[in-house]
């Protein structure tokens, strides 16, 4: 007996969250909540929700679907707050990592491609030891079943127009090399009021700022001998003002 159309349909919509896979599709500032990728670069799996498994992929850079339509730039002042929400939740173990990248001579956020080495870090989250003995619950992450995710704009950073790139690393499976997932996504803004005292560094770029076979990246969270205030979150230090 086939199942109802209407069935399956509904069965697939629910598919991505029930396998704990997300997406970061609305932009939150001061209040609002904008459209589906109204200024986020649309991602590639922005239906599938499906993760990014390859490393050595440019895709890696904002997540972004091919042949995307400019999603426009939202202007904010440094120091302000920005937000993400989150399309499933946050429900699997890994650190949550922000990045930026100005736009380089001659781009706007809306035309550069976040090629090379013009990343740099400004926040990450890192685990804490639970209080319940399960082996499961030895890595506790502050945002783990979030809706949202926020970060504040450096205020020493120049005034101009940026990338601010999240990015949540999956690693419930990652003591089996080549199975760290990773969600994202990136929104187009234009800062003013920078103060422009901050010269960010270290600089990375996407593919390149991870190895696959990384401590980071190549662990098991669940053995209760790895001790969560020694997790390496990847990537380049975060800089700070």
């Amino acid at each position: 007996m086939l199942a109802p159309l209407g069935l399956i349909v509904a069965f697939a919509t629910v598919l991505p969250t029930a396998m704990g896979h997300y997406t970061f599709p609305n932009l939150l500032y001061k209040g609002a909540k904008f459209p589906d990728y109204t200024y986020i670069r649309r991602t590639f799996n922005h239906i599938s929700h499906f993760p990014l498994f390859d490393l050595n992929s440019t895709t890696l850079r904002c997540f972004e679907d091919e042949n995307i339509p400019d999603p426009g730039t939202l202007t904010v002042k440094a120091g302000d707050t920005v937000g993400f929400t989150v399309d499933g939740r946050i429900i699997h173990e890994g650190p949550l990592v922000w990045y930026m990248a100005r736009a380089p001579t001659g781009k706007t956020a809306s035309t550069m491609d976040g090629s090379g080495p013009i990343w740099f870090k400004i926040n990450q989250t890192t685990p804490y030891i639970g209080t319940t003995p399960a082996p499961i619950e030895t890595f506790k992450w502050p945002h783990y079943n979030a809706s949202e995710v926020h970060i504040q704009v450096p205020k020493c950073i120049p005034s101009g127009e940026y990338l601010l790139r999240v990015e949540h690393i999956a690693i419930h499976i990652a003591f089996m090399e080549g199975q760290h997932e990773f969600f994202g996504a990136c929104a187009q803004l234009r800062v003013t009021n920078g103060l422009g005292t901050g010269a960010p560094w270290p600089f990375a770029q996407f593919p390149g700022a991870y190895r696959t076979d990384e401590p980071g990246l190549f662990l098991n969270v669940h053995d209760n001998w790895v001790q969560p205030d020694r997790y390496e979150v990847p990537g380049p230090p975060v800089w700070t003002c």
